[in-house]
Order: C-alpha cells, then sequence, then structure tokens
C-alpha cells in the first residue's frame, strides 16, 4: 500500500503557499478596482454637494459627466468580481470578505434612486453625503478585509498602508464635500465646522499609519505632497471655515475655489494611491514566481536525495546535533523540513506584527460604536470622549478603547 511521506507534505505546504499568493494576487487586483471606483464615487459626492448646495445652479454639467464616469467603472468592478472563485470558501478571512462585498453590490443597486433624487433636489447635500459615504466605508471595508486575509508579512504591510491611506483620502474626499457645501450656502454652522475639524484630525491618524507601513516610493511622494502649493492654500481655506463666526457669511464663490483645491489635493493623493496599487500587485507576482520557483527547487532537490534511507531522514529529525556522516547530495530532507520550519515561524512574527494595526483599528471601532450606541454619541464625539479619556487617564487611545469594551461587556452579561 502506497503512503504518504513527508517529502509528500512538504511540497504540499510549498503548493498551499503558492495557491495562498495566487489568491493575494486576484484579492490585489480586486482592491485596484475597489481603488478605483472610490475615487470616481468622492468625486460625484463632492460635485453633488456643490450642484445640491446651490440649488443646481453650479456643477450641474460636470456632475452628469462624473456620474457616467462612475457608471462605466461600476461595470469594470462587477466585471472583476466575476473572475473571483466563489468555490473557495475554505480559504481563510474571506466569509467577511464576500460578506463586505455583498454589502456593497447591495449598496450599488441603491445608487441609481439617489443620483434620480439629486437631479430633482429631492434629497439634502448632507443625506447624499451620508448615502455615498456609507457606500465608500462598504468598499474600504473590502480593502480592509483583504488586509486581513494575506498570510503574507510583505504583503499585509503593503495592505495596510494601502487601507489607510484610502481612508485617509476618504476623509478629505468628505471634507471637500462639507466644505464645498458650506461655502455654496454662504456660511457654516457651528456643527459644520467641528465636522471639519474632525475630518482634519482623523485624516492625520491615518497618514500617520501609512507613514509607518508604506514601501519608499509612495512614502517620498506623500512627504512631497506636503510643500505642494494646493496644501498651502488648502490649508488657507481652512483656517477661513475655523475663525468664521457661526453662520456668518462667507462667500459663496469660494465653494469652487475650496473644490477645486481640495480636488487638486486629492487627484496627487490618487497618484499616490496607485503608486501603492502597483507597488502590491509587483509584490504579489514577484513572492508568486519566488514560490514557484522554490517549488521546482525542492523537487529537484527532493528527486536527489531520494536515494537517503528513511531511517537515515528521520535519525537526522530525531537527533538534531548529531552530525550525520557524508550526507548524501548537499541538503538532507530534514535540512529541507527544518528550512521551511524556521522560514514559517519567522513569517508567522512578522504578519503578527503587521497585522497589529489592522487589530487596533478593530478595537477603536468597535469602542467608538458602543459609545455611539449606547450615548447616542456621534462618530466625531465618540473620538473626541476616547481622546480626552486617553489624556486624562494617561494611557495610550488603543488602552482606553479596550477598557470600554471589557466594561461593556461586564455590563451586558
Amino acid at each position: 500500500m502506497l503512503t504518504r511521506s513527508a517529502e509528500d507534505f512538504l511540497l504540499a505546504s510549498k503548493r498551499c503557499e503558492i495557491a495562498n499568493l495566487e489568491q493575494l494576487l486576484l484579492t490585489g487586483e480586486l482592491v485596484a478596482e475597489v481603488s478605483q471606483l472610490v475615487h470616481l464615487l468622492q468625486r460625484e459626492r463632492g460635485l453633488s454637494n456643490v450642484f445640491l448646495a446651490s440649488a443646481g445652479a453650479r456643477f450641474a454639467a460636470q456632475r452628469l459627466e462624473q456620474v457616467q464616469a462612475c457608471q462605466e467603472m461600476e461595470v469594470r468592478l462587477r466585471q472583476r468580481l466575476e473572475t473571483l472563485d466563489l468555490g473557495a470558501c475554505h480559504l481563510s478571512g474571506h466569509v467577511r470578505l464576500y460578506t463586505c462585498v455583498a454589502h456593497v453590490l447591495h449598496g450599488l443597486e441603491a445608487l441609481p434612486a439617489i443620483r434620480q433624487r439629486a437631479l430633482t433636489q429631492q434629497i439634502t447635500a448632507p443625506e447624499l453625503t451620508q448615502m455615498i459615504s456609507t457606500l465608500i466605508a462598504g468598499l474600504l471595508s473590502v480593502v480592509f478585509e483583504a488586509a486581513d486575509t494575506s498570510a503574507d508579512p510583505d504583503i499585509t504591510r503593503i495592505l495596510v498602508a494601502k487601507f489607510n491611506f484610502m481612508q485617509g483620502k476618504e476623509l478629505a474626499g468628505q471634507e471637500r464635500a462639507w466644505g464645498a457645501s458650506g461655502f455654496a450656502a454662504g456660511y457654516f454652522t457651528a456643527e459644520d465646522q467641528q465636522k471639519l475639524q474632525h475630518l482634519i484630525e482623523a485624516q492625520a491618524r491615518c497618514f500617520e499609519v501609512f507613514e509607518n507601513f508604506s514601501p519608499d516610493q509612495p512614502l517620498s511622494a506623500w512627504r512631497s505632497l506636503q510643500q505642494h502649493t494646493c496644501v498651502t492654500e488648502l490649508n488657507r481655506l481652512r483656517q477661513i471655515v475655523a475663525r468664521a463666526g457661526h453662520q456668518e457669511a462667507v462667500p459663496s464663490a469660494f465653494s469652487e475655489i475650496w473644490y477645486d483645491v481640495a480636488t487638486c489635493r486629492i487627484d496627487v493623493l490618487k497618484g499616490i494611491e496607485e503608486g501603492l496599487a502597483d507597488a502590491l500587485l509587483q509584490l504579489c507576482r514577484h513572492k508568486l514566481k519566488a514560490a514557484r520557483q522554490d517549488l521546482q527547487t525542492h523537487r529537484f532537490m527532493l528527486d536527489s536525495l531520494a536515494g537517503e534511507t528513511a531511517e537515515s531522514a528521520s535519525l537526522r529529525y530525531l537527533t538534531d546535533s548529531v552530525q550525520l556522516a557524508e550526507p548524501t547530495a548537499g541538503r538532507s530532507v530534514y535540512d529541507l523540513l527544518q528550512a521551511q520550519s524556521v522560514r514559517l515561524q519567522v513569517v508567522s512574527d512578522e504578519l503578527q506584527q503587521a497585522r497589529q494595526a489592522l487589530t487596533e483599528r478593530k478595537v477603536l471601532e468597535r469602542a467608538k460604536g458602543l459609545l455611539m450606541e449606547y450615548q447616542g454619541l456621534t462618530e466625531a464625539e465618540a473620538y473626541r470622549q476616547l481622546r480626552q479619556s486617553a489624556m486624562e487617564q494617561n494611557l495610550r487611545l488603543q488602552d482606553v478603547a479596550e477598557l470600554i469594551i471589557d466594561r461593556t461587556r461586564m455590563l451586558l452579561r
């Protein structure tokens, strides 16, 4: 009777690595399509806000052109989704990933009705912002879950950088929409000003995580952006908003200036985001090619070691410190097994470090959600409460979030 040997399982482990990397490459391509649709929806949201706040007087034609671009990109995303193997349900993390995709598709089906209401001025700018922002949040969740499915630390690091960068860019898009709406209306309420300040602070947090995980080239481009004239102009307009009194008149013509300046910055952010996408796909392809070559190398080496007796290989495994005389052909089967075990342990340690940012984000979002649910706070208010508690208790924000989750669990028992 044929029995499976250690060599069979060693090669199987290599094939598992290849299958995982093939899936990560497909996921990386999906993330690239998601990124494109998010960018176009962000622009549609900004144009629609000015269109609604100005009662249809501004950006009517531009808005219709942008809707067309979004519809074309949606078709491309759906075509990409057709390439996914929905039978690969055994893969770790795909339950959450596919659930996020289902939510996104459901949200996309509601878009035509939202657009029609905007066209006929039957929806307010804040309502439209909330609806499109919810859809974009769903698309970003796809990127987040893609990062969580990765079993490769290098790929995970880029996915963490990309998710946080996309999140920061989305917050920049929300800032563009809120600011354009306020200028178009001719004034800012205190709530508007608080919202914009929250968006500015939240962007800074996202971009800080990006800086910690980004490859060199996108990071260099990000640092160069800080010296760009559009950033200088945006900061000047931010100061105008911050200094304006409650419902004090501001020039409505500034809405287009704000939109153009914010769009200039977001377009540069988009270029950096595309650099991250390219880096991700290049790394996936490089890792996949290396894994396939490694499998071939192991097959060759195992064939060359076919003459080693099972007793010799087992003895080498059980007596790690014993030097057997004259190994048959360079490395033994045990050497290959040992090298694979050491490499996998290193990968596991690095993966745990890379996923720490994802874990911390989950905890923070959970704590904010609990404060919003049980205290009736907005997201901005919940974050400010967390931050204030951290400062008062001299704790990390992460520690305060964990305390809130633990205390809530105790109260709900």
